[in-house]
């Protein structure tokens, strides 16, 4: 019995690792962006907009969904009306195990902390995002 202990061990830990979600921060457009000891991306705001990509990985190759949200709501003022802004698109569909969503980020946010959700079926990951 001992010596299938190994092989029963190998196969619940590659199954288990078919299931594991997880998103990143892409960094396409080269702006000023570090990672702190935390994972925790910061990044200083521009005069314009700041356009990044999440990327969500499921590593399963059929299309699904993958919902994204944001803890806390942005307003911005275009000099008539203010309105709440979306960081990030609420959702997105994978194509190859990954989901991609593209995240603006007014200079008006200076000084605040996005964190971004990725929910996929009954996993959740998070980004953190420190506008500086």
């Amino acid at each position: 019995m001992s010596k299938y202990i190994p092989l029963i061990l190998l196969i619940v830990f590659s199954n288990a690792q078919d299931d594991i979600f997880h998103i990143e921060l892409t960094n396409d457009r080269d702006y000023p962006v570090f990672i702190n000891a935390t994972g925790d991306y910061n990044i200083k705001a521009g005069k314009t907009q700041r356009v990044l990509t999440v990327n969500g990985f499921t590593n399963k190759s059929k299309i699904e969904r993958i919902d994204w949200k944001t803890r806390n709501a942005f307003s911005w003022n275009d000099g008539t009306r203010s309105e709440d802004y979306p960081v990030i698109c609420s959702s997105t569909y994978t194509k190859n195990g990954i989901g991609s969503s593209m995240i603006g980020l007014l200079p008006e946010m200076k000084g605040t902390t996005v964190t971004i959700y990725g929910f996929y079926y009954d996993q959740v990951d998070s980004v953190k995002i420190h506008i500086q």
